[in-house]
């Protein structure tokens, strides 16, 4: 007896032979209730744009504009900035005794100062006793 006989026999369903996927693998494509319209809302701004002939030059001048403005604003480093880059002197042996340790002032800096978790807990533990109390 053949175990991959039932592999080798082609499947067929009322005398054809299925030589293709059951899936085409393309999503279904249904237009939107709104879409005529929102085609038309475009194309009437379409429209407007190709009616003003100086909207090129308008859009080269507003680039223009931002590009000088850009230019002319100071752009001066902000010193805390600064003060966060400056190395931190450690010795090298302790460094590595130790290697967890900043090399930079910026590394020291706290970023997450509270846990929120912690507050609501204690939150919900208030408004409990404040409706067990009345």
């Amino acid at each position: 007896m053949d175990p991959w006989l039932m592999c080798q026999t082609d499947l067929t369903i009322s005398g054809t032979i299925i030589t293709k996927f059951e899936d085409n693998f393309v999503p279904p494509f249904t237009k939107l209730p709104d879409s005529e319209e929102y085609l038309a809302n475009l194309e009437a701004k379409l429209r407007k744009l190709q009616l003003n002939p100086n909207i090129l030059s308008q859009l080269a001048a507003k680039k223009e504009a931002c590009m000088q403005q850009l230019l002319k604003t100071s752009t001066e480093l902000d010193d805390e900035i600064l003060t966060l880059e400056e190395p931190i002197e450690n010795l090298q042996i302790l460094r590595t005794v130790t290697p967890q340790q900043a090399l930079t002032q910026g590394e020291l800096v706290e970023l997450i100062k509270y846990d929120q978790l912690k507050y609501e807990d204690c939150g919900d533990k208030l408004d409990e006793s404040s409706f067990a109390s009345r």
